[in-house]
């Protein structure tokens, strides 16, 4: 990830939620990571994870992958990534699922529709020094865009571009995307379901110098 771009999504996000984080449900928690310290992670590390990695690892039945879905439970009910767990966002730190965020052994990645709640419950984690904890870039809507619908290139497009599409191509008809009939346009927009052909898993203040 661009360090410009990291710098952005983290100023922003920690603005937007300071007052969430301060006032969690483990609010007693000494909270062990400051914002400046976030600011440098982000500009250093890609908290990241795309939708072709994903797609790459789930296909592959990678036994440390563990699914997150951030969105209310209404609507985890309707679609979701098939072997997901609902862990909706003003959940998150509560005390039945901190085995699940707070671990070293699987790899999380955070996912809603688009990227917003993710990257607050990056944010969230991160403020407690939690690892493995990732986002999925672009949430399901990518996934739609990229894995379950992809456009053919240009013509005069690189041969890397064919690459990727056939391997996408290959991917949606893996992951079922034959049979998608809406793509979200939206954050809030409810994407198609995405099939995954797996069993479910069970989860294991100042300024800056």
């Amino acid at each position: 990830m661009k360090k410009l771009d990291a710098l952005y999504v983290v100023l922003l996000l920690i603005g937007a939620f300071w007052a969430f984080i301060i006032n969690s449900a483990n609010k007693e928690t000494a909270e062990r990571i400051t914002p400046c310290q976030l600011i440098e992670q982000a500009a250093n590390a890609d908290e990241y994870i795309s939708t072709d990695e994903l797609a790459r690892r789930l296909m592959s039945d990678d036994p440390t992958l563990v699914l997150i879905d951030l969105r209310p439970k209404y609507e985890f009910d309707k679609f979701s990534l098939q072997g997901a767990i609902n862990i909706p966002l003003e959940n998150l730190l509560d005390k039945e699922y901190e085995s699940i965020i707070n671990q070293t052994v699987y790899t999380n990645v955070f996912y809603s529709n688009s990227s917003d709640l993710a990257a607050k419950a990056w944010i969230i984690t991160k403020r407690k020094g939690y690892k493995n904890n990732y986002i999925l870039r672009g949430g399901l809507n990518r996934w739609v865009e990229t894995i379950l619908r992809p456009k053919r290139p240009a013509e005069t497009a690189k041969n890397s571009e064919f690459e990727l599409y056939h391997f996408r191509k290959a991917a949606s008809a893996y992951f079922g995307g034959g049979s998608a009939t809406e793509t979200p346009g939206s954050s809030t927009a409810a994407p198609v379901k995405a099939p995954i052909k797996r069993k479910k898993k069970e989860a294991a203040g100042g300024g800056c110098d």
